[in-house]
């Protein structure tokens, strides 16, 4: 969706195209070309029968804090008819943890904040990638309610790997295993599960017998690598039955659901997570909640490769 634009108000960037007259939201990143925000929150507006705009805008590392302090001098920010939230992704999500004055406790333990919304006239940070991955694997079929004590394993080491950890240990995870290229086991995942006093097995890429060990013995295996790197993956063929989900869609398929499905494990494509963490976004907009099967035609009509 495609707002008026108003950019020459209250010093707001002159490219960013944002409507006159309606509520509206924002995914903020860079790169942001890609994002595919606009699609799920378009048609969970158009499904609400919203009259709401949402637009992407590009900010890079060091932007984010002066842009939301010309949001929040926008006529209509204090009565909720101008901005309603921004999308954050990265480079910002750090950022975003410091920008807002009001944090909640998934964004504090895993030192990510990917959704900013107004509150008295200041900024909420919230993190709904834990409800993302969370979705995404009960979606697939995981029935975290019978299943009991079982391995996780998180390849990477960032943002969405500190997210990932919540969101396994939601889901029963009792053994936390992370993949990551340093033996010094550094990394946001594992500052993350310092401060969720969670216990976690590190591996490193190099100790390939170790490597296949944990991904034989897996239940779930979360994927955290970004498309660009997943093709040095030295990954092993194993007999995994594991369910796999890869946070990364574009492309599809990549190398690491390739792996996966030649490994005969269940696949969970990462436009599923994108779906459930945009659904509690839209919760936390609007105030109102939406059937992920209402934004999943809409989404995959928009990823190519999608039905492979």
């Amino acid at each position: 969706m495609s707002g008026l634009g108003f950019g020459f108000m209250s010093g707001l960037p002159k490219n960013l195209a944002i409507p006159a007259a309606c509520p509206f939201a924002l995914v903020v990143g860079d790169p942001v070309e890609h994002s595919r925000s606009p699609v799920i929150h378009g048609t969970a507006y158009q499904e609400l029968g919203l009259k709401w705009d949402f637009v992407k805008h590009q900010l890079s590392a060091g932007q984010l804090g002066h842009f939301l302090d010309k949001l929040r001098t926008q006529p209509g920010f204090e009565d909720g008819t101008a901005c309603r939230g921004l999308a954050v992704t990265m480079p910002l999500k750090p950022e975003a943890l410091t920008a807002a004055t009001y944090v909640d406790g998934l964004a504090k333990v895993t030192g990510a904040v990917n959704t900013l919304v107004p509150a008295i006239g200041e900024w909420a940070g919230f993190n709904t990638d834990v409800a993302g991955i969370v979705g995404a694997f009960r979606h697939a079929g995981f029935d975290d309610a019978q299943t009991k004590s079982f391995t996780a394993v998180i390849l990477g080491s960032g943002a969405t790997a500190a997210s990932g950890l919540a969101a396994l240990r939601e889901l029963g995870a009792t053994r936390l295993v992370i993949v990551s290229r340093q033996p010094q086991a550094t990394g946001r995942a594992f500052a993350a599960a310092q401060r969720m006093r969670l216990p976690v097995t590190a591996v490193t890429w190099q100790d390939t017998a170790g490597l296949a060990s944990v991904l034989e013995q897996a239940t779930l295996i979360l994927s955290t690598v970004p498309a660009g790197a997943q093709e040095k993956l030295p990954l092993p063929q194993v007999a995994s039955r594991a369910i796999v989900l890869d946070a990364v869609y574009d492309p599809w398929p990549s190398p690491v659901v390739t792996w996966a499905r030649g490994c005969g494990a269940s696949i969970v494509p990462g436009w599923e997570m994108l779906i459930y963490q945009g659904v509690a976004q839209v919760k936390l907009f609007t105030g109102r909640e939406v059937n992920p099967a209402a934004i999943r035609p809409a989404l995959l009509d928009s990823i190519p490769n999608s039905g492979i």
